[in-house]
């Protein structure tokens, strides 16, 4: 997955020196934003009945062009604290998918996945720490404000232990409410 996102990156970056050696002025065929933000992290399931709403931090990272979607790779940390100890479970998580864009004017909505490494580290009751693989689906909408970035507001249902689970072993899902303000690098 990691290569396939990488060879997707360097072919769209490769053709940017190609429009700069053309002789009338052209504007890139790729997009490139990053941007940082945060939200409110819902458990859900099973692992609502441990566990109380907590937050999420990180960054993403979009790269767009003529295609109808975008690729978009994220980082997150996610803390959710324990009910019955004072204690939190966090999560590093690590995502790489695609975005589809809905046409519409003056705002950009979008249905998005993402394929996740989650990183669990419980640090309550049963203190451990793991991997496992997981899937985020949701959809979200980005809007511009002129000379400063735009906003991306986005709510994904996350499954954070869909493969590598142990026999015996719930299913971790959260809903994650995410605000990102995005700047554009190309």
């Amino acid at each position: 997955m990691v290569r396939i996102i990488a060879v997707t990156c360097a072919l769209l970056l490769m053709s940017l020196p190609l429009a700069a050696q053309m002789g009338s002025p052209v504007s890139s065929p790729v997009t490139l934003d990053l941007g940082l933000g945060g939200g409110v992290s819902l458990p859900t399931g099973d692992l609502s009945g441990d566990h109380n709403t907590g937050y999420h931090a990180g960054g993403k990272l979009r790269i767009g062009g003529s295609l109808p979607f975008n690729i978009v790779a994220s980082g997150m940390y996610n803390s959710l604290p324990e009910k019955a100890t004072d204690k939190s479970d966090n999560q590093v998580m690590l995502g790489a998918g695609l975005e589809f864009a809905i046409p519409s004017a003056g705002v950009h909505p979008y249905f998005g996945a993402d394929a996740l490494y989650v990183k669990f580290n419980n640090e309550g009751s049963g203190t451990s720490s793991f991997t496992r693989g997981g899937l985020g689906v949701g959809a979200g909408v980005e809007f511009t404000i002129p000379a400063f970035g735009s906003f991306d507001t986005s709510v994904k249902y996350q499954f954070l232990n869909l493969m590598g689970k142990e026999t015996g072993e719930t299913t971790a899902a959260q809903i994650a409410a995410t605000v990102t303000l995005m700047f554009g690098l190309l």
